[in-house]
């Protein structure tokens, strides 16, 4: 099952289909009841009322909505499964909206879209990430931990130039490519 993000987006892909099929069938009922002297029936007002331009334009407004709430990309640790839209708060910088689920702009895009009780319990709830493996010894993730001594130090680490990190990234692919020879085994 979906998150609420996903559920949303399935509602307003399936109203967007209807209301696409809505505007070929608007111009002929327009015509029908042009050349009718009978009453407008029930289907043929709604279709009137609902014009659907003005759905596609709600159904874009409600992509908008989803597009500022979704998952943080940038969050990590506890705060991974955070809304973007709904930010952070306070000195620490704590997430307004822990769970994506429990946004409330999507909660109340959802209810637009018929959501119930039951149907938010099925959901699948966005999970917190994992810790990074702490540093050697003092308890901070190693990306932490060699900035610190950089700093502190005036050391940089050396990087790997660019042609190691291409053959770090595709040794393993060119390994399986017949006559390959590593780069390192090269024949003068």
């Amino acid at each position: 099952m979906p998150d609420l993000h996903g559920w949303i987006t399935q509602q307003i892909d399936g109203v967007e289909l209807v209301a696409r099929r809505a505007t070929a069938d608007l111009g002929t009922v327009l015509n029908q009841i042009e050349y009718q002297d009978d009453a407008v029936t029930a289907d043929e007002q709604h279709i009137m009322d609902h014009d659907p331009a003005a759905v596609l334009r709600r159904c874009e407004a409600d992509r908008r909505i989803l597009n500022r709430h979704r998952l943080n990309p940038d969050a990590y640790w506890a705060d991974a499964a955070m809304c973007e839209g709904c930010g952070t708060e306070g000195e620490m910088d704590y997430a307004v909206t822990d769970n994506l689920n429990d946004c409330p702009e999507l909660l109340d895009l959802a209810y637009a879209h018929g959501i119930t009780d039951d149907i938010l319990a099925t959901l699948d709830r966005p999970q917190e990430g994992e810790r990074p493996e702490p540093g050697p010894g003092l308890g901070i993730p190693d990306v932490i931990a060699q900035s610190f001594a950089s700093f502190w130090l005036g050391t940089r680490l050396v990087e790997p130039s660019p042609k190691e990190k291409a053959i770090k990234i595709l040794g393993p692919e060119l390994k399986k490519i017949p006559g390959y020879v590593p780069a390192d085994q090269e024949q003068p």
